[in-house]
């Protein structure tokens, strides 16, 4: 009787003990596609104040600009806190973002002008599953070519109350909304759902 007991009881421990271990939410990994984890504040722009993690899904053909994927991603910032947004605020985020990102990744590129990134972010229609949904543009320099390069985003606030953070999915491509590639990017983000 006491080893059952016991026995019940290290089996309780163990599935009590997994389940603390899983990550609190899954978002999708595409087969081919690249991931990259960063932890919130992000380096390359610090006063953006959020803080939590930075999940990113690049398309295969992100670094290859002969591909129709090339630039398009999807990243997720999985943050402390419930939160919602203004366009306003938005558009200093990526902004900061990108031009953090083209500056840390300068190498032997010429220094940027001031102000050569630029945002224009809006609120639309909200998306299932969002609390807020924007899109708009970016205007910026493509470290990888030091050219500018526009890019279309899609911005999905999405608020989880019971465990108090929000998930911010941005999904960034140069092509136009009605592209194939929207459809990837808008897979992976619509696959975001707490575990």
């Amino acid at each position: 009787m006491i080893k059952k007991l016991l026995s019940i009881l290290i089996l309780l421990f163990l599935v009590a003990e997994s389940k603390a271990q899983q990550p609190l939410y899954v978002f999708p990994l595409p087969q081919g596609w690249g991931k990259e984890n960063i932890s919130l504040p992000i380096d390359f722009a610090p006063r953006i104040p959020i803080k939590g993690m930075e999940e990113l899904r690049f398309t295969p053909g992100w670094g290859n600009s002969k591909t129709d994927e090339y630039w398009s991603y999807t990243f997720l910032w999985f943050i402390d806190g419930v939160r919602t947004y203004k366009s306003d605020i938005l558009q200093s985020y990526l902004t900061q973002y990108f031009t953090g990102l083209y500056i840390s990744n300068l190498k032997n590129k010429p220094k940027p002008p001031a102000d050569f990134t630029q945002a224009q972010i809006k609120k639309v229609s909200t998306q299932p599953f969002d609390q807020q949904t924007f899109e708009g543009t970016i205007t910026t320099l493509d470290f990888l070519t030091g050219l500018p390069i526009s890019f279309y985003a899609r911005i999905h606030i999405r608020n989880f109350t019971a465990i108090g953070h929000t998930a911010v999915l941005v999904e960034i491509s140069p092509k136009e909304y009605q592209q194939p590639v929207w459809i990837e990017l808008d897979d992976v983000a619509n696959g975001f759902k707490l575990n």
